[in-house]
């Protein structure tokens, strides 16, 4: 996991693009964002705003598991509080 916090998109397909997304059930994580060298040190990943590019990822949501690019499953800090959330972002960019 050593330099996870540089490695934004998140997930083997790169569907979710920060860890502070991929901590919330997948049903709230974004369904289009744009993919850039912009990136943002409070959600560790990358920034909502890219200046630099006009590509945007659309990935699929829970009903097509099956797309090669859906933002679902691995919902592992889904259920911890928002200081227990923010407490392991901290701990994540020390890596």
């Amino acid at each position: 996991m050593q330099g996870i916090w540089a490695a934004a998109p998140y997930l083997h397909n790169g569907s979710v693009p920060t860890l502070a997304d991929l901590l919330n059930p997948a049903a709230e994580r974004p369904a289009t964002f744009a993919v850039g060298p912009a990136y943002d040190l409070a959600t560790v990943g990358l920034a909502r705003q890219q200046t630099q590019t006009s590509f945007v990822l659309r990935t699929t949501d829970c009903s097509d598991h099956n797309s090669g690019n859906s933002r679902c499953g691995h919902e592992f800090g889904a259920i911890l509080k928002p200081a227990e959330k923010q407490a392991l972002l901290e701990y994540l960019k020390t890596l």
